[in-house]
């Protein structure tokens, strides 16, 4: 039996399979409950008001190739978010059989090694956006899928030793789409020169001969990759381009440089790695936690075994025969190329968001530089593996482990995406509950809400969506703007303009025409204003949202409307009625001045044994049971929201000097100065 299961993983069809099962476990698993993140969102927007052709003239002033791509995929795949995501996995895995493929050719006599790099390009846990996938997919990995066919074709084209005009054109009109389409590939260039290199090298042993014919046959690429630099620099400093300028200057002081190394280096090619174990720790036994230790065990298995069976794919002969033709050269061994290519392959990736001035970092949304990198990093691991450690089972696992982690880690990363989806669903439900329609012209304005892969941008495209169906124009009826984001402190007063330029849409608004939300992770959707729900009720917030509850204006919000029809796809089924419908349903009815719907609410809620997670969610209740003379209520409330939370005492105080004119507080004051102590 275990003689047969060797068989079975030394068949062609082993690695694409392992590779297969490696992308659904890392990526895979959690794709029915994903959806559209960061641009995702006004893309998807933009497809469905306008049509696969406005991407043409969205991207012109920041990547005008681009739009051609976005143009041409979404006319086929149209814009459902789980077609993105399926789509997602399917060009995860042709990259990783793409650069097998390309590094097969380049060490044919390292097939083992090979295989380390692509299980660890494949699963490499810097690059955390996988998931959003209608973006990277037409901005990045259709691009990389580009110029990795154009690697593989002049590879293909030196190892078969026959020139062929129409390849050698087809690779250079690849590398062309790749390169122009996008500045995140622009580095990674060289390694055609380093893969030309490493092939020549195993018949010229003579390191002048060697540089001279590799150049000769770079040079087509090389006039093609001079052309796009110079293309490149030109446009980001012409008026036509709107995004991220390019700035050398004040990189190249000696000490910027080292930094840079520094940090690129040990980020990339250490820290990615040595991330993955804190998803174990502390061990808390949550559902994520169990299910990730399963796929770590699972992947490890599956590489274990799949990796020993191809122990004995190196051929011997072509090593041997590849070693004496190099035997002067500094970086002789397949180890040292490895390590060689793989740090100039990190740099090279750094270069476009580096010559941005962008930060390099392993958090959302910086994480997506390590797109361009994470191939180099992958071959410096594996190089530094290689030269580090004997051929032998310790090596083996050490690698099964790194894989294993890596691929555990992406699924928790994966169900982080999942939850903030549930989350924004969440909230324009619990949003259409409390406001139910808007006046045109209305901004919606908070300090930030709690999700962490969809911004106010991309919401401003969702808020238009669920109040604008219908759409048309170039004019947004509707911004949502974050407080800390887009505004001074200076800014933030009555009757100061509000304009949004987003791609090929505006906003025209003003401060004074504007709701103001707030919204907890575990409470629910609060509009605030200066009566009801003034600062007092926010105690610890930011100025810049204590600020703007001056600006709310809670008349811009049509209280008789109906529920807006929301979009499936994008907002799934309407939750179940639990205590937020609840407390938007009140606070619509305390808006309208019905203070007896608002105890009848509150009743009915108690029945269905439904009760607040924020104590602050109670003072709508309080202020109803005061108006319609049921003061023990009342009191009972207060007492348990400040037992509760302290801080809302100021709240309270005001509340119940509101009501101070229509009934006798004489009770509440008691125990306000009780319980509110100083």
């Amino acid at each position: 039996m275990k003689e047969k299961i060797k068989q079975l993983l030394q068949k062609p069809f082993a690695i694409p399979a392992a590779l297969s099962l490696l992308v659904l476990l890392a990526y895979g698993l959690l794709t029915p409950w994903m959806g559209f993140y960061w641009d995702d969102m006004p893309f998807a927007w933009f497809l469905h008001f306008f049509g696969p052709i406005e991407f043409i003239e969205a991207f012109r002033p920041f990547r005008p190739g681009l739009g051609y791509i976005f143009a041409a995929t979404t006319a086929i795949f149209g814009g459902q978010p789980f077609t993105w995501q399926l789509l997602g996995l399917i060009i995860r895995l042709i990259l990783g059989l793409q650069v097998w493929s390309l590094l097969r050719k380049v060490f044919p006599t390292r097939e083992r090694s090979v295989l380390w790099v692509i299980l660890l390009f494949t699963v490499y846990p810097a690059y955390g956006q996988q998931w959003v996938a209608l973006t990277h997919i037409n901005q990045e990995l259709i691009p990389l899928f580009l110029l990795l066919s154009s690697f593989i074709l002049t590879v293909s084209l030196l190892r078969s030793g026959k020139p062929s005009l129409p390849s050698t054109a087809l690779a250079i009109l690849l590398q062309a789409l790749g390169l122009f389409t996008t500045e995140y590939f622009f580095g990674l260039e060289i390694l055609r020169f380093f893969f030309i290199l490493v092939i020549f090298a195993e018949s010229i042993a003579n390191k002048k001969d060697l540089i001279k014919k590799t150049f000769i046959q770079w040079l087509p690429y090389l006039i093609v990759w001079t052309i796009n630099a110079a293309w490149t620099y030109s446009y980001h400093r012409s008026d036509a381009y709107n995004s991220y300028q390019i700035s050398l200057l004040s990189l190249l002081s000696p000490l910027a440089l080292l930094n840079e190394f520094v940090t690129t280096l040990s980020l990339s090619g250490f820290v990615s790695w040595l991330g993955t174990f804190s998803i174990f720790s502390p061990v808390d036994g949550s559902a994520t936690q169990v299910i990730a230790f399963v796929i770590f065990t699972a992947a490890c298995l599956v590489v274990y075994f799949l990796s020993g069976a191809q122990r004995n794919a190196d051929s011997e002969l072509p090593k041997a025969n590849y070693e004496s033709h190099n035997k002067d050269l500094p970086s002789s061994g397949t180890h040292y190329w490895f390590i060689l290519i793989g740090i100039v392959t990190i740099f090279a990736g750094r270069l476009p968001s580096w010559a941005a001035g962008l930060p390099l970092k392993i958090e959302f949304d910086y994480d997506r530089f390590f797109v361009s990198i994470m191939l180099g990093a992958s071959l410096f691991i594996i190089g530094l593996a290689d030269l580090l450690l004997r051929e032998g089972r310790a090596k083996l696992i050490l690698l099964s482990l790194l894989i294993g982690i890596s691929t555990a880690y992406q699924f928790t990363s994966a169900n982080t995406y999942r939850r903030d989806w549930a989350n924004m669903q969440d909230l324009f439900w619990q949003m259409a509950w409390r406001m139910p329609d808007l006046q045109e012209g209305t901004t919606v304005l908070t300090y930030e809400l709690p999700l962490k892969y969809l911004s106010d941008y991309q919401l401003m495209s969702t808020l238009n969506w669920m109040y604008a169906p219908d759409f048309e124009g170039r004019e947004l009826p509707y911004a949502l703007q974050y407080l800390k984001t887009r505004f001074e402190a200076a800014e933030i007063k009555a009757d100061h303009p509000i304009e949004v330029t987003y791609r090929t849409v505006k906003f025209s608004g003003n401060t004074s025409n504007s709701v103001v939300i707030y919204k907890e992770a575990d409470g629910c959707l609060r509009v605030l204003d200066p009566v009801y729900n003034n600062a007092e009720t926010v105690p610890g917030a930011s100025f810049y949202l204590t600020d703007a509850i001056a600006l709310s204006d809670p008349a811009l919000i049509r209280t008789d409307a109906s529920t807006p029809a929301m979009e499936k796809k994008l907002f799934g089924n309407e939750p179940s009625h639990g205590w937020c419908y609840t407390y938007a349903q009140a606070e619509l009815a305390r808006q309208a001045g019905n203070w007896e719907d608002v105890a009848a609410i509150y009743k009915n809620a108690q029945k269905e044994e439904l009760a607040p997670t924020l104590p602050v969610e109670y003072l709508p209740f309080i202020e109803a049971f005061v108006h319609t003379g049921d003061m023990d209520t009342a009191l009972k409330l207060t007492e348990k929201t400040i037992k509760s939370q302290p801080t809302l005492c100021p709240a309270l105080n005001t509340m119940w000097t509101r009501v101070s004119g229509t009934v006798d507080i004489s009770e509440a004051e008691t125990l306000l100065q009780k319980e509110c102590k100083p």
